[in-house]
């Protein structure tokens, strides 16, 4: 008896005429000043982060993630373009994307994607501008309730928590995406974990509860006297903020813990209600999501608060990838947030523009090759609460961090170099020891070649 056999292909037809695969949708998810070990799937028990666990046990969870300069609006920017700060022109805060940058939504868009943002909003250019069709945001950081947010150009100021509405809104455009014959690109950004307009992290008590500041760990560098690192580290902002909190006293750090904690378990339940409707809408077998954070942070690491300085807990970040094809894994390889770009665009079928700066991790979603890089530059150019700039190598290995006087990059302030394999909470500078000075010209060579091909010409561009 013969057996016929028929294969069925998903296809959609061009206009004219041709048979074309039909392209994958896109979900970012961003959350704010989320630090790599402020989920429960990165190994740490004490913090309640089921949504996000199970996202992350779903896809290839990144442990080895880190953005190009810890800070809101140069992080989404990188994230948004796959290049540098110091090309796209967003080292500070509320700066503007350079004339002539193009975002992901932008190059999506042009592919015939419905693109929407929603929540927190963080460059000096409006959305739409910026290539997104739908936009619900609130710019910057500020109240968590009765927050003013721009809903489809129109201004509201809804009495509950600003990720709440948002969340519901990124609802409404799965929603209408589903009931749309083309693909979609949906930007969602949390407020959370970020502190409110008070400095505070104000959780709702039941949430509280759920927590002991007993259990909140604590850094065990948190007494680091800084004696060989930069001098200014001891007056910089991320030191006198933290000692306005009571840093680097334990039980001090462990109620802001808790604080910081709970706000996250909130932001979790609010992302899991995107997840949820995206399994109720059937778009799981052909939607990607990606989840990571802007920044890390600092909860009395070297008795620092807050990021920017390039430190393990500043640019460390959490970050996986799900969706068809992807296996569930851990992958350790180094990969940025200017990754997401170049990765979505070539998930989608597309060309990668030469100018960017990132890489995409397909081969990597998809098994072929482990890793795609060795090392990458943290470009710490922004003047954010009087850090100096740096130009940071942080490979598996190691982290050499380079400070200079100014910004013209001509005079070094002072060098570090540690070894994470031996000295995780980088505490011991191994710079001035002779038998790292291979090493160190190599990673100075790196340096060299990043302010030539990268800092330099983008200066000259805009001078």
């Amino acid at each position: 008896m013969k057996v016929l056999v028929v294969v069925f292909t998903l296809i959609l037809l061009c206009p004219n005429g041709c048979v074309a695969q039909l392209k994958p949708n896109f979900i970012v998810i961003l959350t704010d000043d989320q630090r790599f070990d402020a989920v429960q799937e990165n190994g740490n028990p004490a913090i309640l982060t089921p949504n996000l666990d199970r996202l992350m046990k779903k896809g290839k969870n990144f442990t080895n993630a880190h953005v190009v300069f810890a800070l809101c609006s140069p992080s989404r920017a990188a994230i948004l373009t796959g290049r540098y700060g110091s090309a796209n022109g967003v080292l500070e805060l509320s700066s503007k994307l350079n004339p002539g940058e193009k975002t992901i939504a932008s190059y999506l868009k042009e592919q015939g994607y419905y693109t929407g943002v929603s929540g927190k909003w963080h460059v000096d250019q409006s959305p739409q501008a910026l290539g997104f069709d739908f936009a619900t945001t609130f710019y910057s950081n500020g109240t968590y309730h009765g927050r003013k947010i721009t809903d489809q150009g129109k201004m509201v100021q809804p009495n509950e928590h600003c990720d709440a509405y948002c969340a519901r809104r990124s609802l409404d455009f799965l929603q209408m995406a589903a009931a749309k014959d083309q693909p979609f690109f949906l930007f969602h950004n949390t407020q959370l974990p970020h502190m409110d307009d008070h400095m505070e992290w104000p959780a709702q008590d039941s949430t509280r509860a759920r927590y002991q500041s007993s259990d909140m760990p604590v850094a065990t560098n948190k007494n680091d006297d800084l004696a060989n690192k930069p001098k200014y580290l001891k007056t910089v902002r991320n030191r006198t903020q933290a000692s306005v909190y009571g840093y680097p006293d334990k039980d001090k750090i462990q109620a802001h813990t808790l604080d910081y904690y709970s706000v996250i378990t909130e932001m979790d339940a609010f992302v899991g209600s995107i997840l949820k409707k995206v399994d109720e809408l059937g778009l799981a077998d052909n939607t990607y999501l990606i989840f990571l954070s802007d920044n890390g942070w600092m909860l009395g690491d070297h008795g620092f608060t807050s990021k920017v300085l390039p430190y393990q807990p500043s640019t460390h970040v959490p970050m996986c990838i799900a969706g068809p094809g992807i296996a569930p894994s851990v992958n350790a390889s180094l990969v940025l947030n200017i990754d997401i770009a170049p990765t979505l665009l070539d998930l989608a079928g597309l060309k990668l523009p030469a100018r960017m700066h990132g890489q995409s991790l397909k081969p990597v979603l998809t098994g072929k090759k482990p890793g795609i890089r060795d090392f990458f530059i943290y470009e710490g150019l922004g003047s954010y609460g009087g850090a100096k700039p740096n130009l940071t190598v942080i490979s598996d290995r190691y982290r050499y961090i380079v400070t200079y006087e100014d910004e013209e990059l001509d005079r070094v302030n002072f060098r570090e170099l540690y070894d994470l394999k031996t000295d995780t909470d980088e505490m011991e500078n191994l710079a001035s020891r002779p038998q790292y000075a291979s090493r160190i010209k190599t990673f100075e060579k790196a340096i060299d070649r990043h302010r030539k091909e990268v800092v330099l010409p983008a200066r000259s561009a805009t001078h």
